[in-house]
C-alpha cells in the first residue's frame, strides 16, 4: 500500500492527511501545538504524534509513505532547516520529503497551482502571491504586514481600552473577565508584565479570544469592529500591492484561516476588493485546505500525474470533509 501525506504545521495546530496515490482521502487529523519561528518545545513531538494519528487513520505504516511534503510557520530562510528538518525527522519514515513554508502548501490548496492570491489570517498572518509567469511573492517582501491575525486582533482591542477608548457594549467587560482583570488598571499592570508569558504562550492567549473579537464586531461593538476593519484595509492594502505584479484580471484571491473567514472579515475585505477599478481581483473560495495543498505537493514529488490526483481529491475531499 502506497500513500502520500501532507502536513500542515501552523502556529497553533499541526494537520497531517493521508491519501492513496489516486487522491482518495484516508486521513485528515489535527493535534495541539504547531512548529513555528517562536517554537513550541514540543513541537517535534506534535508533529509526530499528528503523523502517527494519521498514520493510524489511514490503516498503513510509515513505510508505505511514498513522498510527504510539509509547510512550516517560520520556515522563511536557510538556516531554519536546521530545526524544520528535525520535525519530520521520525523513525520509520523513509520516503521523499520537502519542506516549504505553510503559505506555500495554503496556496497550493486554495487556488490549485493556479496563479492568484491567498491572504491568510490564522495564529499568523501573511499574504502570497503566485504570479502568470510562476513568481512566488510575499507582502513581507514589501515589509507590508496586515495586523489581521487572531493575535493581532485580540491586541488591538486591548491597546484601545489601555488608551482609554469606551465601548458602547458589554465586550470590555467580557475581555476584562477572560483576561482575569478586575478592571482597566489591573490589565494594565498584566499588560506591562506581558501576563508573564513567553511570546509563544501570549500569542495561544490572545489569539483564543478572536472568535468574540469578530462576533462583538458583527454585533456592533464599536472598538472590536474598528480593529477589524483596520485588519481588513491592511489585508487589502497587501493583496493590491501583489496585484501589481499580474498581467491579467481579474486576479482570484482566496482567503484562508479562521480570523480571515470570520464573517466581519469576509464582508470587509470583499467590499474593499468591489471598490478596486476595472475589477481588477475576484474572491474565490479556497478549494482544499492547507494539509492537503500540502499533499498536492507530496504528489508532484512522487511524480504522480497531478491532473488526475488533484481532480481526484477534490472529489473525495468534497465527499467526506475534514
Amino acid at each position: 500500500m502506497e500513500v502520500l501525506m501532507g502536513i500542515d504545521g501552523g502556529g497553533t495546530h499541526t494537520r497531517a492527511a493521508i491519501t492513496d496515490t489516486k487522491g482518495t482521502l484516508l486521513a485528515h487529523v489535527k493535534r495541539q501545538g504547531g512548529a513555528f519561528l517562536y517554537k513550541d518545545a514540543n513541537a517535534e513531538e506534535n508533529v509526530r504524534r499528528a503523523v502517527l494519528a494519521a498514520v493510524e487513520e489511514a490503516g498503513c505504516g510509515l513505510g508505505d509513505v511514498a513522498a510527504l511534503a510539509a509547510g512550516i510557520a517560520g520556515y522563511d530562510k536557510e538556516k531554519d532547516l536546521r530545526w524544520v528538518r528535525n520535525l519530520t525527522k521520525i523513525e520509520g519514515l523513509r520516503c521523499p520529503i520537502q519542506h516549504v513554508n505553510d503559505a506555500v502548501v495554503a496556496h497550493r490548496g486554495a487556488l490549485l497551482f493556479k496563479p492568484g492570491i491567498v491572504a491568510i489570517a490564522g495564529t499568523g498572518s501573511i499574504i502570497t502571491g503566485i504570479t502568470e509567469k510562476g513568481k512566488l511573492l510575499r507582502n513581507y517582501d514589501f515589509r507590508q504586514y496586515a495586523n489581521s491575525s487572531a493575535y493581532h486582533l485580540t491586541r488591538g482591542c486591548v491597546e484601545r481600552i489601555l488608551a482609554g477608548e469606551t465601548d458602547d457594549t458589554n465586550f470590555t467587560c467580557e475581555l476584562l473577565r477572560y483576561f482575569g482583570a478586575e478592571d482597566v488598571d489591573a490589565l494594565k499592570a498584566l499588560h506591562k508584565k506581558d501576563f508573564g508569558m513567553d511570546y509563544a504562550q501570549m500569542s495561544r492567549l490572545f489569539g483564543d479570544f478572536a472568535p468574540e473579537v469578530t462576533r462583538a464586531a458583527v454585533d456592533g461593538s464599536r472598538i472590536p469592529a474598528q480593529v477589524c476593519a483596520r485588519a481588513a484595509a491592511e489585508t487589502v492594502e497587501g493583496i493590491r500591492l501583489l496585484g501589481k505584479f499580474f498581467s491579467s484580471a481579474p486576479v482570484p484571491v482566496a482567503l484562508v484561516g479562521s480570523a480571515a473567514n470570520s464573517a466581519f472579515m469576509q464582508n470587509a475585505i470583499a467590499e474593499l476588493l468591489r471598490e478596486e477599478r476595472n475589477a481588477k481581483f475576484t474572491l474565490v473560495e479556497a478549494t482544499l485546505p492547507p494539509a492537503l495543498g500540502a499533499v498536492l505537493m507530496a504528489a508532484q514529488l512522487a511524480k504522480i500525474e497531478i491532473e488526475a490526483f488533484q481532480r481526484n481529491l477534490v472529489e473525495s475531499y468534497q465527499t467526506k470533509g475534514v
